[in-house]
């Protein structure tokens, strides 16, 4: 063997060998030709037209789990049927590949068509929870979208990406609510003792939503003041802020939280008092209903009394509560600011199973005999829906016997047409911050909007609620579960109570 090759031999070897470990194994070839096979079956099922066929592509994508597979999915998102959208939804979080990952950063990144679809990027990468993936994060609290800014700042607090705050602290101080009380938020989950004070100067905010909403977050970023602040926000004037701050104290298992609930039992907004008397019974098992009874109970048991650990808090009010005097479709109504949200789609006039009567005619009828038995000191909207929303009057108006009557008039009047659109009903009506308490009626599962399945629906609502805190309660005249299914998750992410009717 020549000197050339005994030097060439070896390494000629050693080249060989590091290629065989680098090309795939038999079983990784094999492997990957099955993976290519199923993301082609995958492409097909995702086109529907049944949504169980689109379920099963999302499945599918997600077991195998690679940047081809995601991109499926985000083709999905950019589409335009809401109920696709919202099945593969169902599976993005789940993705673990780290390239997978990386694709959806650059549809973030590059994606200058779709606002939402951004949007809803910026929401994937703080569930991600890698902050390697939070510098087009940083980038997208300066996008042309409220929605992404605000999914953004909320993402990079989730993440806890410290270049970010520079950023954050400029719009901590934004005309936008909803993203200035993120900004404040994210702040305090990256640097909790550098922006504390930020944090704790944002629970006197001018806005009442945003007061409110960090106020919901005060006993995870800053538990050690959560019962001073709440105290002291139980004098807000708004409504809102003295609910958040009942259901915090509610948690604060101490003879001083007990001292402050005991006045809130009076307070002026039904709803507050009635969070009051249900934190109350939760902390001291007593069931007493005005504040006297809980005052003078207090004033004697005061000294003696240990408060129980661990004891938990009392469920809110039943719709068997027999106290309720008044109610719509056997639900309690309690409050005195309150909107009705009726369907007005074509649904609506299809008859009921049980009794065969038509449903709108069954629902105006409701209306009319709830109104018909409420005060003079009740405050009330109406809303008609299908593919749009329609309201009664601008503003919410006192009731009498003329609106009373002007109100089935405008309901009457309207025809059943179209589809339904409850996230745009919903967020419409939301928009009133005088606004509690809301009764939905629906035939059913919406058929159009941004959101329809109740995954979706009910996520971005809670994100929204931590604003307005109003509680739904939800009808539906339908005898498919899976459309009553969509209600009660409604009812229970805004602490609602869920009634059907087939």
């Amino acid at each position: 063997m020549t000197t050339l090759h005994r030097t060439v031999a070896p390494l000629f070897a050693a080249a060989l060998a590091i290629a065989w470990s680098i090309a795939p194994s038999a079983p990784a070839q094999k492997q990957k030709a099955k993976d290519i096979e199923r993301l082609e079956e995958a492409e097909k099922l995702l086109r529907g037209p049944k949504e169980e066929q689109v379920r099963e592509g999302a499945h599918i994508c997600r077991d195998v789990g690679d940047v081809k597979a995601v991109e499926l999915l985000l083709r999905v998102l950019n589409e335009t049927q809401p109920h696709f959208r919202d099945i593969v939804w169902e599976v993005l979080p789940d993705f673990k590949d780290a390239y997978a990952r990386k694709r959806v950063e650059a549809e973030l990144k590059t994606n200058a068509k779709n606002d939402d679809v951004r949007e809803w990027c910026a929401e994937l990468l703080g569930l991600y929870g890698d902050a390697a993936l939070a510098r087009p994060l940083e980038a997208a609290l300066s996008d042309r979208a409220d929605g992404v800014q605000r999914a953004a700042a909320r993402s990079l607090g989730q993440l806890r990406y410290e270049p970010a705050c520079e950023k954050l602290v400029k719009l901590a101080t934004s005309k936008d609510v909803f993203l200035r009380a993120n900004a404040i938020e994210a702040l305090a989950r990256i640097k909790p003792d550098v922006y504390r004070d930020t944090f704790r100067k944002g629970l006197d905010d001018p806005d009442a939503g945003v007061r409110c909403a960090l106020l919901g977050e005060l006993p995870k970023l800053d538990p050690d003041f959560v019962e001073e602040a709440s105290v002291k926000a139980l004098k807000d004037n708004d409504w809102r802020p003295r609910i958040q701050a009942v259901e915090n104290l509610s948690k604060v298992r101490t003879k001083s939280s007990i001292d402050a609930l005991i006045p809130m039992t009076a307070d002026g907004r039904p709803v507050v008092k009635e969070k009051a008397l249900v934190a109350l019974r939760g902390l001291t098992g007593m069931k007493w209903t005005i504040r006297a009874q809980w005052a003078d109970w207090w004033k004697d048991n005061r000294e003696a009394f240990q408060v129980p650990d661990g004891l938990a808090a009392a469920p809110p009010a039943s719709d068997s509560d027999a106290k309720y005097a008044h109610s719509y479709n056997q639900l309690p109504v309690f409050s005195d600011h309150i909107a009705f949200l009726i369907d007005k789609s074509a649904d609506m006039t299809k008859k009921r199973t049980s009794d065969h009567r038509v449903k709108s005619e069954v629902a105006l009828e409701e209306l009319n005999k709830t109104l018909s038995h409420l005060g003079s000191d009740l405050w009330f909207d109406a809303f008609i829906y299908s593919t749009d929303v329609a309201a009664f009057k601008k503003n919410a108006v006192k009731l009498d016997d003329k609106e009373r009557k002007a109100v089935i008039s405008f309901i009457s009047g309207a025809k059943e047409s179209g589809s339904k659109n409850i996230w745009q009903a919903l967020t419409t009506v939301m928009n009133n911050p005088e606004l509690d308490t809301l009764f939905l009626l629906s035939s059913g599962e919406p058929e159009i909007g941004l959101y329809v399945h109740w995954n979706r629906v009910t996520a971005h609502l809670a994100d929204l609620n931590r604003f307005h805190k109003v509680v739904i309660h939800t009808v539906a005249y339908s005898d498919s579960q899976w459309y009553r299914d969509q209600l009660q998750h409604i009812a229970d992410v805004t602490g609602g109570i869920f009634k059907w009717f087939d």
